[in-house]
Formats: C-alpha cells, sequence, structure tokens
C-alpha cells in the first residue's frame, strides 16, 4: 500500500545522569553528565504508535517535541494542533480512537 503516513506526537525527555570525578582534591571540578536519554510518550501517542505498528503499514514519525522550529511550524500549518494526529494524503486524523477506526478503513 502506498500511502503517505506520517504520525505526529510529542515526547518527553528524560535524560539518565552520572555523577562524574573530577580531579583529586578539588570537589568543584566534579560534574554531571547525560550518559542516555529516554524518550516517554503520553499515553495516548504511545497507543497510537502501537497500532500503526501492529497493523504494519508502512508510515513515518515525527516527534514534535525533538524536532526542530521549522518543523513545529510546518506541522501547524499542516493543522497539526493536537497529538497524536495521523495525516493521510489530505486527511488529518486526531485522537488514537479515531486513528484505529481509519486503519481498519484502510485494512478492509
Amino acid at each position: 500500500m502506498k500511502n503517505n503516513l506520517i504520525l505526529y506526537v510529542k515526547s518527553e525527555k528524560i535524560p539518565i545522569v552520572e555523577h562524574t570525578q573530577g580531579v583529586p582534591g578539588h570537589p568543584c571540578t566534579g560534574g554531571f553528565r547525560a550518559t542516555q536519554t529516554i524518550y516517554n510518550y503520553k499515553p495516548e501517542d504511545q497507543k497510537a504508535i502501537d497500532l500503526l505498528k501492529d497493523a504494519g503499514i508502512d508510515h513515518k514519525i515525527i516527534d514534535l517535541s525533538d524536532c526542530s522550529f521549522t518543523a513545529q511550524l510546518k506541522a501547524k500549518i499542516l493543522g497539526v494542533n493536537e497529538t497524536p494526529t495521523l495525516v493521510l494524503n489530505d486527511r488529518r486524523i486526531k485522537g488514537a480512537d479515531n486513528i484505529k477506526q481509519v486503519l481498519q478503513e484502510i485494512k478492509t
């Protein structure tokens, strides 16, 4: 199936931080650094992601929390004002329940 499916979601970044040793005898040289970042999606956004994965339909995910200002502005211009939003050709489907209904229509 050759549909242009784009799913817009938002996530929360959770950095995993560890303490680093500084120069011995100089406590002010120690610090913290992020070793890993975990992206945690809102429950409804995660549900929409899972629906698309389970359907086995090719899609692109755009995380509005982790993209440039121009990408966020482009999404606003396209009519993406809440997440999750699925863009299918020229249709905008908002909300996980509505996405589920559209995916059922596509599969039949």
